[in-house]
């Protein structure tokens, strides 16, 4: 190919560094570092938090039992009224729901 049929690469000129800009972001990861950091929990917490959220659990599923039963006849605690109020399905449904944001996080 003839010399004046060759392209010629035109070199761009050097990009300067937006040192600032930089600063930032470093200032930005080393912070996001640290409450990524901060949130974890220790294998002993998470355990506790797990024992809690499963004894919520079961109490739900003991306490929804209970007020089956008593519905059904077979056995009385308490006024039925006052075991509507206190102990229903509500309270169940309480405790089950307590219990999975408890074991979500």
């Amino acid at each position: 190919m003839p010399e004046s049929k060759k392209r010629t690469k035109r070199k761009s000129p050097p990009k300067r560094r937006d040192k600032a800009r930089e600063a930032r972001v470093r200032e930005t990861q080393v912070a996001q570092t640290k409450a990524a950091s901060a949130k974890k929990l220790s294998p002993a917490a998470y355990t506790r938090r797990r024992i809690l959220g499963w004894s919520l659990v079961g109490l739900a599923a003991l306490v929804f039992s209970s007020h089956l039963l008593e519905h059904l006849g077979f056995f009385t605690l308490m006024s039925p009224g006052l075991q509507d109020l206190v102990a229903g399905y509500p309270m169940a449904g309480a405790l089950a729901i307590a219990g999975a944001i408890i074991l979500s996080k």
